[in-house]
């Protein structure tokens, strides 16, 4: 009989969410706010147009920085979110402990797990820490290739408001 390594000693990639919903760089903190209610998430990876990482928007600096009374700042690009200085970090190859002390140091109840380009492969969440020190054991599927599954939902609204029904009056119900 084999025993895993103590919680501290194993690698992030045993526990690191893998298939992640990203918002890109440019699209607006109204669609984050809804790509992250439909999805029931709280961390919404940004990249850029070319899929690079730029950081991670979550739930609690969106809820806190939303401002009803100014709506045009729903509108603004969420890389207005995006902390100054550039997002924890570490390596596929790190441990638990490495990663819950970049999670510490940076004030933030995730970390960010990037390839030696800096490119995303996945990302480590308190709740994840949570989930692996209470022994909860979570269905991560095996890398296939090389990329991480990077989820991008684009926008479907239409661009312009739609014309009236012929016949039909376009006040009051129908």
């Amino acid at each position: 009989m084999t025993s895993s390594p103590p919680l501290e000693q194993r690698a992030v990639t045993e526990l690191m969410s893998r298939d992640l919903l990203t918002i890109a760089a440019d699209e607006s903190v109204i669609m984050a706010w809804e790509l992250m209610c439909r999805a029931e998430i709280h961390h919404l990876p940004v990249t850029d147009v070319e899929g690079g990482f730029l950081g991670v928007l979550d739930a609690q600096t969106l809820t806190s920085s939303w401002n009803a009374a100014v709506p045009r700042e729903a509108r603004r690009p969420v890389t207005a979110l995006l902390p100054s200085r550039p997002p924890a970090a570490v390596r596929p190859s790190a441990t638990v402990a490495e990663a819950a002390l970049a999670m510490l140091e940076s004030d933030r109840d995730y970390v960010a797990v990037t390839d030696e380009n800096g490119a995303l492969a996945g990302l480590v969440t308190a709740r994840d820490l949570v989930c692996a020190l209470a022994g909860v054991h979570r269905e991560i599927p095996a890398r296939t290739g090389g990329m991480p599954s990077l989820y991008r939902i684009e926008p479907v609204l239409p661009r312009a408001t739609p014309a009236p029904h012929p016949g039909r009056s376009s006040i009051g119900p129908d």
